[in-house]
């Protein structure tokens, strides 16, 4: 009986021990795991690219209205920027430490795609002549007014795209836990475009314009001409973009107590950086840029 009770103890604390260890042995977690989702919106600036009209006759070749003479126009171009609409959906990943027991705050890497939509090169041609229409002299005074016809004709030329990009960047944000938070990083874009066009708009406008002795003028009423009006659209080849960006913004949780709301954040953010387009037909346009967007995101462990 001794023995039989001796052995019912040792096997018991061999059971309590071992239950016990399970108990204290930590609970490892995923290396990786979905922590939030941003969406956004926004649009970016950059410098305007001018075309030559050698650069939009190769991208519309086929193109009635620049196969029009035009050797006594003059090409207009002037530096500007040129604004481009974005919108993107990511997933914010974070990473366990080496004991796989916790997700470290820092870093936090995103990633999704973006849609990007806007004009990326421009040009333009025009052409005025003046003509006399008119004398008028008064008889009171004797003083003579003229009066021109004066045409202007113009050409205008854009080659823009639709894009969609894969875009990710590693993101450091002050303490997560407070309801104002700052964040920057470092990130990339790079895709496709899913469509690419050249545009090709010619006008015919007339007036008058009233001319004194001295050589000051006055409008005195216009017209278009508007069977001479024309537009061509072409469709592209295929570009493909990419950028490189440094985010940084402020972002905002709205709630204190509800959970969902406490889960719901809402940003600013602030990208400058560079941006690429490379066009088939043309060449490769390298342009620095900065970025605007808003954005929701909602955490969810």
């Amino acid at each position: 009986m001794k023995t039989t009770n001796i052995l019912s103890a040792i096997i018991f604390l061999t059971i309590s021990f071992s239950a016990f260890g399970q108990e204290q042995q930590p609970k490892t977690i995923k290396k990786i795991s979905i922590h939030d989702i941003y969406i956004q919106t926004g649009f970016f600036l950059e410098r305007n690219t001018n075309g030559t009209l050698a650069d939009f006759k190769t991208l519309a070749p086929q193109s009635v209205l620049l196969n029009n003479n035009m050797t006594d126009f003059s090409q207009s171009g002037v530096i500007s920027m040129t604004g481009i609409t974005m919108f993107s959906v990511m997933l914010g990943l974070q990473f366990s430490d080496k004991q796989k027991t916790i997700y470290k705050a820092n870093p936090l890497l995103r990633l999704g795609f973006s849609y990007y939509s806007g004009t990326i090169l421009t040009g333009g041609s025009y052409k005025q002549d003046r003509k006399p229409y008119d004398t008028l002299t008064s008889t009171q005074t004797g003083q003579t007014v003229y009066i021109d016809s004066v045409t202007s004709k113009s050409y205008s030329m854009n080659y823009s795209s639709e894009q969609l990009r894969f875009d990710g960047s590693l993101i450091f944000r002050t303490n997560s836990e407070a309801r104002w938070s700052l964040f920057t990083g470092i990130g990339i874009t790079a895709g496709l475009s899913i469509e690419a066009n050249t545009h090709i708009y010619y006008s015919n406008y007339s007036r008058t314009e009233t001319r004194n002795a001295n050589g000051n003028t006055s409008s005195s009423y216009g017209y278009s001409s508007s069977n001479d009006n024309k537009t061509e659209t072409y469709r592209n080849k295929t570009n493909f973009g990419a950028s490189t960006y440094i985010p940084m913004g402020i972002d905002f949780r709205i709630g204190k107590k509800r959970e969902f709301w406490k889960r719901t954040h809402l940003f600013y953010e602030l990208r400058p950086g560079i941006n690429i387009t490379s066009i088939p037909e043309l060449r490769t346009i390298i342009n620095a840029s900065i970025q605007h967007g808003l954005g929701l995101r909602v955490s969810w462990n």
